[in-house]
């Protein structure tokens, strides 16, 4: 594996100051936040926490920030238009996370892509210096290759430990459009949970 070079990623051009978050919250993040399905519901109901929802594309990005505005009272999310590598390096300051969502990430299924995995991506060294000791780690897929060699390298290689690794129910209630469209499809779909190393 690679080491992790943050000489390639832009500082992002993002109006955020970590400063400025109330500091008695835990910090989450939202890595692919998409149309904001997910950051909304969860912010909703967990006001003790305070969610950055990362979304790249321009267009989920316009439907996540749409979103969020129909929604004033949530205090506790932030959404921002960024990468994700290039915001979480540049931005956030050593062992402020207590929670990481990768939600349906891109599983880049063809051999050749398999460096593009998040789980096998150098950049997940720079995302554990972020997370505080213990901090969980929450990835989502409908795919079983792609969950089973995440929970194999999240572990070996990078260290996590696995808390959970189980079938998302068919009848719950869908945390994103892509778990919805999945479980519609009568496909399986599966939640790990991993925490950061002490």
């Amino acid at each position: 594996m690679r080491p992790f070079d943050m000489t390639h990623l832009p500082r992002p051009r993002v109006d955020f100051e970590f400063a400025k978050l109330p500091p008695h919250q835990a910090l989450d993040v939202e890595i692919g936040a998409g149309q904001g399905l997910h950051a909304i519901n969860y912010s909703k109901t967990h006001h003790s926490r305070h969610l950055l929802a990362i979304e790249k594309t321009h267009n989920r990005f316009a439907k996540l920030q749409g979103r969020a505005l129909a929604h004033p009272g949530l205090v506790n999310l932030s959404c921002i238009h960024a990468d994700a590598g290039s915001f979480i390096t540049h931005c956030l300051p050593q062992r402020s996370l207590d929670r990481v969502f990768l939600l349906y990430p891109n599983p880049y299924v063809k051999n050749s892509q398999a460096n593009l995995r998040w789980h096998n991506r150098p950049f997940i060294s720079q995302l554990l210096a972020k997370m505080k000791p213990g901090a969980e780690l929450v990835l989502a897929t409908n795919l079983r290759p792609y969950a089973d060699e995440a929970l194999e390298r999240f572990k070996s290689v990078w260290g996590f430990h696995a808390v959970d690794f189980n079938e998302v129910a068919p009848d719950s209630v869908p945390r994103t459009h892509f778990e919805k469209k999945y479980l519609l499809r009568g496909e399986k779909c599966w939640n790990l949970i991993f925490k950061s190393r002490a």
